[in-house]
């Protein structure tokens, strides 16, 4: 037995992480200074990039400061109930300022700005539950009870809406989808939970370097966190020319997809059954990730 296919019989029982269709907003609000403007321009871009190594380019929206309104935004998340499939994946990434007046949580955009309810009500109406929302804005923590349901993952930078100092979550959690220290399975790939944490660790050590008492506590609800992948560290797979390495390489990601949707079907099968389909499919996919090495391999011998 190979060492990969030990290691991959070993990770039987570990959640997947990679997804088929990832579709994602991305929202930029306004930063009301320019040190807030170019630490929110940092975070889209770096979000963004990371995003495109998981998912197609066409699939990641992003609203800059600039083109973004309440009417733009909404009529997107709109037109997405047509585009996004049942078993698809999204996520919501909202960057900026938040408000909360003890009664309405508020995102800051130009012109009239998105409510938690606006959220909650858009994500409700994607015919995937299969969702994650990321607001790393300050005074989130509001929003917790109006989006929470028993499939979405919700990242918080606040614990409440009481919590209104500018939060730095956001920096480090899109630090996180490029630093492989955040990747604690060594997968080469970040999700959702790693994300957090990582970030979470980091504001927590912020606040103790600074001997500042922390003003903001990120939260994390959602038991697929762990699945999830919002970053693959290296980026997108390469373009592949020779004909035999690609049919592998494409077998490998369809092999991944299954294992993927069983783990997602894991609750609705006998414990016996799906240990033993996901032990098959696991021990193929090691017999083509020998495949492909060794194709590799070849192809660098005769060049």
């Amino acid at each position: 037995m190979t060492k990969r296919l030990t290691s991959l019989v070993g990770l039987v029982l570990l959640p997947a992480l990679t997804f088929a269709e990832l579709h994602v907003v991305v929202v930029e609000g306004l930063p009301g200074d320019q040190v807030y403007a170019e630490r929110f321009d940092r975070q889209v871009t770096a979000i963004s990039l990371a995003l495109r190594s998981v998912t197609e380019l066409e699939r990641v929206r992003v609203f800059r400061t600039d083109d973004v309104s309440r009417d733009a935004l909404l009529g997107h998340l709109r037109s997405l109930q047509s585009e996004v499939r049942s078993s698809d994946q999204f996520a919501l990434f909202l960057i900026g300022h938040g408000s909360y007046d003890d009664v309405e949580y508020k995102f800051n955009i130009p012109g009239p700005d998105l409510t938690g309810e606006d959220i909650a009500a858009s994500l409700d109406e994607l015919p995937t539950t299969d969702q994650v929302v990321i607001n790393t804005s300050s005074s989130s923590g509001a929003i917790a009870d109006l989006v929470a349901n028993d499939d979405r993952i919700v990242v918080l930078a606040t614990r409440s809406g009481a919590e209104r100092h500018a939060t730095r979550f956001g920096d480090y959690f899109a630090i996180a989808l490029g630093d492989p220290s955040a990747d604690i399975d060594k997968n080469k790939r970040i999700s959702v939970e790693e994300a957090f944490r990582f970030a979470e660790r980091q504001v927590s050590d912020y606040f103790e370097r600074n001997d500042q008492l922390a003003t903001e506590h990120a939260t994390l609800t959602g038991e697929r966190a762990e699945r999830m992948a919002l970053a693959r560290l290296g980026g997108a797979q390469p373009n592949v020319v020779d004909t035999a390495l690609g049919e592998l390489i494409a077998n490998r990601d369809a092999l991944n997809a299954e294992i993927n949707t069983l783990r997602l079907g894991r609750d609705d099968m006998p414990q016996a059954e799906y240990q033993s389909a996901l032990l098959e499919k696991m021990l193929e996919l090691a017999r083509v990730e020998d495949a492909i090495e060794a194709r590799q391999e070849e192809l660098g011998a005769n060049e």
